[in-house]
């Protein structure tokens, strides 16, 4: 009990949904890193990362559900599931998922995390048609400016050492899309209190990994595919990095803003990078760097503005 208290208490102070979300963002940097050792196709990761992170989280819920909530808890949790925003929240989550592991499989890491960064302007966007809440000009501008310097990341993508050679706009476009959903998930948590975390990004990750499972289904050979490569390393990122930096940034959403909670996305944008650098030796063109240098600088002006005008 003192320690529920106590946990009560933190999530009152005013920065709680700050260090929470900053606390998912630094959690989920290292997921491409792990993508990568993996030595998977696209299909493969999609199944293994959507069944892993979606079979981890509705198994809790369905532990807290037996043992835990009450029957009104039940209730609220599937009435929020099954509303407008929560199915909305669900396939925003299907669609980032699939766009995401798409798009790291076809190009360089720094090509589609950089494009991911942009997840914070269209938070904003989706916050000022959807909840009515007031989008800056500030947020035109700098989309317009990061978008600018994602150009220059795929005018540069050609010449990352170590990286796929699928198509660079294809990864770029990927980076966006799953930045859009990503935005949206976010502003359907904070429109919704009562969306479930646990079972709304279960269902959607789960989904995630049937539908891959669904696309390799075709022959028996297709199917021998998901035992190839490295296990461990995807395990690493199904089990553990996906599902605490997605509950964590989802959950920041019911003490902040949407916009705010994706801002930390940047850490992945800067750091995911760094870790494949390190752990694999691919590494982007310096046109591609200076585009994303523009990307971030842009974003960490805006943040800057959010902070000066006082958002919490």
């Amino acid at each position: 009990m003192p320690l529920f208290m106590l946990f009560s208490s933190f999530t009152k102070l005013p920065t709680f949904g700050v260090f929470l979300g900053l606390f998912g963002a630094l959690a989920i940097t290292p997921d491409t890193l792990f993508m990568r050792l993996s030595e998977m196709d696209a299909w493969v990761m999609m199944v293994w990362r959507g069944l892993q992170m979606g079979g981890c989280l509705m198994l809790a819920w369905l532990f807290a559900a037996l043992f835990i909530f009450t029957a009104e808890k039940r209730q609220t949790d599937l009435a929020g599931l099954f509303s407008p925003q929560g199915l909305t929240a669900v396939a925003a989550i299907i669609f980032g998922g699939a766009t995401f592991v798409y798009g790291i499989a076809e190009t360089s890491v720094s090509i589609v995390l950089f494009s991911l960064a942009c997840s914070p302007l269209f938070a904003a966007i989706f916050s000022g048609f959807l909840l009515g809440e007031k989008t800056r000009p500030a947020t035109w501008i700098t989309m317009a400016v990061s978008l600018l310097g994602i150009s220059l990341t795929v005018w540069g993508g050609n010449k990352a050492v170590a990286a796929p050679e699928g198509s660079v706009v294809v990864g770029a476009l990927c980076g966006l899309s799953t930045a859009a959903a990503l935005g949206l998930n976010f502003v359907m948590f904070r429109a919704r209190p009562s969306i479930p975390l646990l079972l709304a990004n279960g269902m959607g990750a789960f989904t995630t990994g049937l539908i891959g499972l669904t696309v390799l289904s075709g022959s028996v050979v297709s199917l021998s595919v998901l035992f190839e490569g490295n296990l461990a390393a995807i395990s690493v990122s199904g089990l553990l990095i996906l599902p605490l930096s997605f509950v964590a940034l989802t959950a920041a959403t019911r003490f902040t803003r949407a916009a705010n909670v994706s801002l930390f996305m940047l850490l992945e944008s800067v750091l995911g990078p760094i870790w494949v650098w390190l752990g694999t030796g691919e590494r982007p063109g310096s046109l591609t760097i200076f585009g994303g240098v523009i990307v971030i600088v842009s974003l960490a002006v805006y943040i800057r503005l959010l902070l000066e005008e006082g958002d919490s």
